[in-house]
């Protein structure tokens, strides 16, 4: 009797491992191949960046260092590589796109590779960091951890509309109201492209993100609502 229990139990403990293996594999399959590029996305890609006139880069080790700062890369980093980086011009003003992607435990599954997208327009001169979210609840709790690395702090604007909506942090505050109140704080509060689209001032650059690859029908729209939101800040700021 001993027996076949001890028997049941090795072939139940072969089933689960063979299951938990066979779920992996499919995780894996499935996020590669809803998040993956075939050849014509890829020459979709290379079209759109050469009608244009910009230059692209398909690798660029120590690319993403210059946009260090928060999600979706690290506050602080060296040597972080990025792909398809592109730089060029758009509305007058000097703009740059790439990918990044990085292998980590995450809600498409163990190990598995999560991209994301990210659209930058350049500014004629470096200001401090600020961030413009949608709002959580662990935001003050990760604010006063990022202090720690020079990520600033929570601040309502006194707008009742964009504080409900928003969540600003900054690491100057004189420079996050002079820039934000006003017509900008308008803007993002009614304009619907807003929701769900991040924003982050960075050294000489406005920046915003979203997970997923880097498409051609994403990018213009991006960098419209990048330059929208510039053609509003204040000349003070």
């Amino acid at each position: 009797m001993n027996k076949a229990w001890e028997v049941l139990i090795f072939i139940g403990m072969i089933l689960a491992m063979a299951a938990m293996f066979g779920g992996y594999i499919w995780a894996s399959r499935y996020v590669k191949k809803r998040d993956g590029q075939n050849a014509q996305q890829r020459a979709e890609l290379l079209e759109f960046i050469e009608s244009r006139g910009w230059s692209h880069t398909a690798w660029f080790p120590g690319g993403g260092d210059r946009y260090c700062g928060g999600d979706p890369l690290p506050m602080k980093g060296t040597n972080i590589p990025i792909r398809d980086h592109i730089v060029g011009e758009f509305r007058g003003r000097p703009i740059s796109c790439f990918e990044h992607n990085s292998r980590e435990m995450n809600a498409n599954g163990p190990d598995s590779t999560l991209y994301s997208a990210v659209f930058a327009v350049t500014l004629p001169t470096p200001v401090p960091r600020t961030v413009i979210k949608r709002p959580r609840a662990v935001d003050k709790l990760n604010a006063r951890a990022d202090a720690l690395f020079g990520g600033g702090k929570v601040i309502e604007l006194g707008d009742p509309a964009f504080d409900e909506s928003f969540r600003l942090i900054a690491n100057d505050e004189e420079f996050a109201r002079s820039a934000l109140t006003g017509p900008v704080a308008q803007f993002l509060t009614s304009d619907p492209r807003a929701k769900g689209q991040p924003l982050r001032f960075q050294e000489n650059l406005l920046l915003t993100w979203h997970r997923g690859r880097l498409r051609p029908e994403n990018i213009d729209q991006k960098l419209n609502y990048l330059c929208d939101i510039l053609d509003r800040l204040p000349a003070q700021a």
